[in-house]
């Protein structure tokens, strides 16, 4: 027989766990944002956000274009031709 788990869950943006509501390796999730939370045992006991060290990279399909976001701002789209457009600032590192 299968075993039903839950999350403790939330569908308000921006809404994150507090120290109080989450026992250690409990994990809570905001529906809304699409996070995914846990109670960190360092010491500190402070709310962390899983996997967002480096930044939150998503893709996004509408049409025919595929866009690319960090922390929600679009960087790069790639359309149906394959033509890849960088949006705003571009930083680059490597030789020619």
């Amino acid at each position: 027989m299968a075993s039903i788990i839950r999350l403790k869950r939330s569908s308000v943006a921006a809404k994150v766990p507090t120290t109080a509501q989450l026992d250690l390796g409990e994990l809570a999730v905001n529906t809304r944002d699409g996070k995914l939370f846990l109670k960190r045992a360092d010491g500190s006991e402070e709310i962390v956000e899983v996997g967002a060290r480096w930044g939150a990279f998503t893709a996004h399909a509408a049409g025919n274009t595929l866009t690319f976001r960090y922390n929600g701002t679009d960087i790069l789209a790639l359309d149906a031709s394959g033509n890849l457009t960088v949006l705003g600032d571009v930083t680059a590192f490597g030789s020619p």
